[in-house]
C-alpha cells in the first residue's frame, strides 16, 4: 500500500491523520501532523505509532489496537478521559482520537484522526484545571494531617490546624456536591431530549438518579471495607431482578473493585437492566439475563459480559440513543472497550476493563 491511497482525501481533513497497519507501523501521515505533533509527515512513515504516545500508554494502547483489529468498529478515544499524545519535542497534550477501520487491498488498516482536546474544549480545560487544583489541595491536606498526627497525636492538634482541616473538608464536600449536580443536570437534559412524554422522562430520570444514589452508598462503604463486583451488580439490578423473579443470573466470582470503578459500573448495569425491562429479555415472561466475568491476568484485563436470551427478537437500533451513548461514556471512564451485539436471541454486551483501573 502506498501514500496515494490516502493522500488526496486525508490532506483535506482538518485533523492530523495517520494510517496504521496491523503491525502498528505508520503507513501514511497528512500534513496536519506537523503543526500538531512537530513531525514532517515522511518522518513518521515506517515508524511505530507508539512514538506519538507517552511511554506509559504503550502497553495499554497496543492491546487496544490488537482488540480493534479483531473487532474493527469505529470508536472514539479520549472524549471522557484524559488521553495524552506526545509531540516530537517530548511535550504532551490532551487529545481525542477517532479510530476507523479500512479494508485496504493489502489488509485491514486503522485510520486515526487526532485533535487537540484543549483547543476543542477550552471551557472543559478550565474545569479540568480546577479539578487538578482541587486534587493538589486535598493531597496537601492529607500531608498536613499526617504530619500533625505524627508529631502530637490527634487529640493534641492545635485549634488553628483543626479549623483549617475543617474548612478544607467543607470545601471538598462543596466541590463534590457541585459535580453531582452537574451530572444530574446532564442526565436530565439528555434524557428529556430522547423521550416522547413527560412520564417516560420522569421514569428514565428517576431510574438513573436512583442508580447514582446506590453508587454513592457503595462508595461510602468502600471507605470502610472492600467492595466486591458481585455485590455492586446485585445492588444495581435489584429492582429489576425482583420484577423478573430471579431471571438475572450473576456468576459468583470474588473480584474486589476500587472506588473509581463503582459509579460507572453501577450506572452501566442500571442502564442495561432498564433496557432489558423495556425492550429486551425481561420484557416478557420467558427471557433471562446471564452476567459473567473473566479475568485475563496475562493481558491484565477483566471482561464483563451481559447476555440476554429468550426475549423478543431484537434488532440494532437505527439511531444511537442517549442510553447507548451513556454506556459508551461510562466505559470510557474505565478506559474500557465496549461491544454491543444485537443477536436474534438477544443483546450481548461485553466490557473489557484494564485490571489496574478496576482495582485502583
Amino acid at each position: 500500500m502506498n501514500d496515494v491511497s490516502f493522500g488526496d482525501f486525508y490532506e483535506a481533513s482538518p485533523d492530523a491523520v495517520v494510517v496504521i497497519d496491523q503491525t502498528g507501523n505508520v503507513l501514511f501521515a497528512n500534513r496536519r501532523v506537523e503543526p500538531l505533533l512537530g513531525y514532517v509527515p515522511q518522518e513518521l512513515v515506517g515508524r511505530p505509532h507508539s512514538v506519538l504516545l507517552p511511554a506509559r500508554y504503550h502497553d495499554t494502547h497496543t492491546a487496544h489496537i490488537r482488540r480493534f483489529m479483531i473487532d474493527p468498529e469505529p470508536r472514539m478515544m479520549g472524549t471522557e478521559l484524559d488521553l495524552y499524545a506526545r509531540r516530537k519535542d517530548g511535550s504532551e497534550f490532551k487529545t481525542e482520537i477517532s479510530l476507523s477501520p479500512y479494508a485496504a487491498p493489502d489488509g485491514l488498516v486503522v485510520i486515526a484522526a487526532m485533535r487537540d482536546r484543549e483547543a476543542l474544549h477550552p471551557i472543559r480545560s478550565v474545569l479540568e484545571s480546577d479539578v487538578d487544583a482541587l486534587k493538589d489541595m486535598l493531597a496537601q491536606v492529607r500531608h498536613d494531617f499526617d504530619r500533625v498526627r505524627a508529631q502530637a497525636g490527634i487529640a493534641a492538634i492545635e485549634h488553628e490546624s483543626a479549623q483549617r482541616l475543617q474548612r478544607l473538608m467543607i470545601e471538598d464536600l462543596h466541590h463534590r456536591i457541585k459535580n453531582i449536580f452537574a451530572m444530574v443536570i446532564g442526565i436530565t437534559s439528555q434524557t428529556l431530549r430522547t423521550v416522547d412524554t413527560l412520564e417516560q422522562g420522569r421514569v428514565a430520570i428517576s431510574s438513573r438518579l436512583i442508580a447514582m444514589a446506590k453508587a454513592q452508598d457503595l462508595l461510602l462503604r468502600a471507605n470502610e471495607s472492600s467492595t466486591g463486583l458481585v455485590d455492586l451488580i446485585s445492588a444495581a439490578i435489584e429492582p429489576y431482578d425482583s420484577q423478573g423473579a430471579g431471571r438475572i443470573m450473576v456468576q459468583d466470582t470474588h473480584i474486589e473493585i476500587g472506588p473509581e470503578a463503582i459509579m460507572p459500573l453501577t450506572m452501566s448495569f442500571n442502564e442495561l437492566s432498564t433496557n432489558a425491562v423495556k425492550y429486551g429479555a425481561l420484557s416478557n415472561e420467558t427471557g433471562r439475563v446471564d452476567i459473567t466475568f473473566m479475568v485475563d491476568e496475562a493481558n491484565q484485563l477483566c471482561s464483563l459480559t451481559w447476555t440476554e436470551t429468550g426475549g423478543p427478537t431484537v434488532q440494532e437500533p437505527v439511531q444511537r440513543g442517549f442510553g447507548r451513548r451513556l454506556l459508551g461514556a461510562l466505559a470510557a471512564q474505565l478506559h474500557g472497550d465496549v461491544r454491543m451485539r444485537y443477536e436474534s436471541a438477544g443483546l450481548v454486551y461485553q466490557l473489557d476493563i484494564p485490571l489496574a483501573l478496576i482495582r485502583s
